[in-house]
């Protein structure tokens, strides 16, 4: 199971600097199978870049998929009119909702192709098109279990489990917790799932106040619900259109105080289950060109935390290039925040005493590793590129021979 993130803001879309690293787009994730399933999880405005990725992709051959409808608010559904492959024929699409009559479900979707909203009709979509209604509980969708149940938002939405290729995600996306039903319908969801897409909109401290009764949730919640449940990772979700990279990054460091495997949701984010790999999407595709040397050493990680303290770990340098370096560690090191290196090579290989290489890091892929590291295992697998620049001033020798 692939997970794609091509919109991950709430509300209406920022497309604006201060928001570019976590993306301005709104709701659409795209989930893809080993048997070729495609699954999409609304279609906001990030649908749009989603449709042109799959015609890229795919050429001349048809498209199938499947889109999973949670609610029909706008930033839901503004993509629609705008994904590309609904426009050519030989590509087929069916539309899910739960509870909604096969009529009621296609005049929400096609309704805002209409007059005066927009100059084409549906009739200008050329792929074939279906709706169905389901019913809360269990259905298989191409080799995929699916399940949903109804979440704590105004004029309702649904959270839906996916469950293929021997792994679990669940997208609750606007959702507000206070509701005894609601709440307890979304941890049965919930239970033991690889990923959780949360909804974290607001503060929990918004949420006692002036949010209240708006149907989002929070970071705190997400985190609760993680760790009731069983979760493996946790992906905040729906950012407020007034929170900017930085004001996010505080959410997800809060969140991290309470549950090490977060991650806030980011455009172009992919998560690959089961092995839980992560490629952000600022990752470049160039490390490999450079040459890279196996090596065997041991390498001290240090990074800070939004309170201002500091975590340390032990891990080890496998291979090393230029620009990047790829090392084992324990798994709670942040997967998207820089990490100081301090990678040893020890005193039999200098044969001058031990040299000490300092660098500063940021992760841009990590998975799990299925080895011992200092008697702890699993451990992940870390690539992370170097965001200083190498040069002699970097690197200080310390001699040890005779110590």
């Amino acid at each position: 199971m692939r997970i794609k993130f091509w919109g991950v803001r709430g509300s209406i879309p920022t497309p604006e600097h201060r928001n570019h690293r976590y993306g301005g787009n709104t709701t659409c994730v795209e989930v893809r199978l080993e048997n070729g399933g495609l699954f999409v999880l609304d279609c906001g405005s990030g649908g749009r870049a989603l449709g042109k990725s799959l015609q890229r992709e795919f050429g001349q051959k048809p498209i199938h998929g499947f889109f999973l409808m949670t609610h029909f608010h706008w930033d839901h559904i503004q993509g629609i009119p705008f994904f590309p492959p609904l426009y050519h024929p030989g590509n087929s699409f069916l539309f899910f909702a739960v509870n909604r009559k096969k009529t009621e479900l296609q005049a929400l979707i096609e309704g805002q192709m209409g007059s005066p909203h927009f100059p084409v009709d549906m009739s200008a979509l050329s792929a074939w098109r279906s709706y169905c209604s389901l019913e809360y509980g269990e259905i298989n969708i191409q080799g995929t279990t699916v399940r949903s149940a109804p979440l704590n938002h105004p004029q309702g939405c649904v959270a839906y489990r996916l469950d293929a290729d021997g792994s679990s995600l669940v997208f609750a996306t606007d959702t507000e917790p206070g509701s005894p039903v609601h709440d307890r319908a979304l941890r049965d969801l919930a239970q033991g799932a690889d990923v959780l897409i949360y909804d974290a909109q607001y503060t929990p401290e918004q949420l006692e106040d002036e949010k209240k009764g708006w149907g989002h949730g929070s970071w705190l919640e997400g985190v609760r619900i993680a760790r009731e449940c069983g979760v493996r990772r946790l992906i905040l979700f729906h950012h407020d259109p007034d929170s900017d990279d930085e004001y996010v990054d505080e959410l997800v460091g809060r969140a991290r105080e309470l549950f090490p495997d977060v991650e806030g949701a980011t455009e172009g984010l992919e998560i690959i289950l089961p092995q839980q790999e992560i490629v952000h999407a600022y990752a470049a595709s160039t490390l490999r060109r450079e040459r890279r040397y196996h090596v065997d050493f041991p390498v001290h990680v240090t990074w800070g935390r939004n309170n201002g303290s500091r975590r340390e770990a032990e891990g080890l340098v496998l291979n090393m290039s230029e620009s990047a370096v790829y090392f084992l560690a324990p798994e709670n090191v942040p997967p998207d925040t820089p990490l100081e290196l301090e990678i040893a090579v020890p005193e039999e290989i200098t044969g001058k005493g031990k040299l000490v290489s300092q660098i500063l890091a940021q992760p841009v892929r990590r998975s799990l590793v299925n080895r011992p590291l200092g008697g702890r295992s699993p451990c992940v697998g870390v690539v992370a590129r170097r965001i200083d620049h190498p040069s002699e001033a970097l690197l200080s020798a310390e001699t040890t021979s005779g110590q």
